[in-house]
């Protein structure tokens, strides 16, 4: 297995009472990748960080770090993980939870303590108790404890869930300036997409369990294709006939509004013909499509959008 080859999941399955909670999982992360984990509650994410750090088994499958099954000492070590809350003791300061984990992880260097929470800028409050902290303060505390013995692979399940416009923005700076200049890999979770969407180099998307799509940030960008928007007050059918007769095939419904996805192969000319007749349009707009419209679109999870 080559060296850039950070982690390798092989075949993950997981069931659960009976429930198949992952469905034969198969993906492969690269050295310096920010990989955003997409997917809906209950889709999964939680459960396969949770096993690629080792606190939960597969019911199947493989999972690999820097080449080695994830439970060794040496794959370990360069894993951080902060999975869901991070175990803070709310009573004892900044400085004394690191503390802790420095000692865990019989780390012998107490200087590393003090660097990492300058990284994370809590240097200032590391004498403060972290019942006093705010939830941002909290999320930075937690990357902290994660960044603990400098591992070369961190995994962050929502790590801006919950945060203020301002918490958010220091984390995306952070999760970019570990990843730039530490080379830190990235395994990150979150519902805030358009978040996601800022620091993430390749997408996996998560759907019922199932991976369901692989893509690269410029893979992406192509997926998140423009579309126009036709509102109208006319019977659906005869619209879509009209366009299907000119050559348009990319059509869906969004409750009533008619979406043409293929922009390219539509003349501006037929949308001006399609005014002009009797088909009572009320108006018509190019609009992007985001992540969420894609996510939306590639797991019909949206009952009003569907192929017509």
């Amino acid at each position: 297995m080559g060296q850039d080859i950070i982690l390798k999941v092989l075949n993950v399955t997981k069931e659960y009472k009976g429930q198949t909670v992952l469905n034969d999982i198969s993906l492969t992360i690269h050295r310096g990748e920010i990989f955003g984990l997409i997917g809906e509650n209950g889709a999964g994410k939680t459960t396969l960080m949770k096993i690629i750090a080792g606190s939960s088994r597969p019911t199947e499958g493989k999972i690999a770090i820097l080449g080695e099954n994830q439970n060794t000492q040496n794959s370990r070590k360069e894993m951080g993980v902060m999975i869901e809350h991070p175990a803070c003791y709310g009573d004892m300061s900044a400085i004394d939870n690191l503390e802790i984990i420095r000692l865990a992880k019989k780390i012998p260097d107490k200087s590393l303590v003090r660097e990492t929470l300058k990284i994370v800028g809590l240097d200032d409050v590391r004498s403060k108790k972290v019942n006093k902290f705010s939830l941002g303060m909290r999320q930075r505390l937690g990357l902290a404890m994660a960044l603990i013995g400098s591992p070369q692979f961190l995994i962050l399940d929502e790590p801006i869930n919950g945060l203020d416009p301002n918490g958010i923005i220091d984390m995306r700076n952070l999760i970019k300036k570990l990843n730039q200049y530490r080379g830190i890999t990235f395994l990150i979770s979150s519902h805030i997409l358009t978040e996601l969407h800022l620091v993430a180099t390749r997408y996996g998307i998560l759907h019922e369990g199932s991976l369901i799509a692989l893509h690269s940030a410029q893979e992406m960008e192509h997926q998140c294709r423009p579309s126009i928007k036709i509102k109208h007050d006319e019977n659906v059918g005869d619209i879509v006939s009209f366009l299907r007769d000119k050559g348009v095939t990319q059509i869906s419904l969004e409750g009533n509004d008619i979406i043409i996805r293929d922009t390219a192969n539509v003349p501006k000319e037929l949308l001006s013909m399609l005014v002009k007749t009797n088909y009572r349009i009320t108006e018509y707009f190019y609009q992007q499509e985001t992540l969420e419209d894609y996510f939306v679109r590639l797991t019909r999870t949206s009952l009003g959008d569907q192929n017509v």
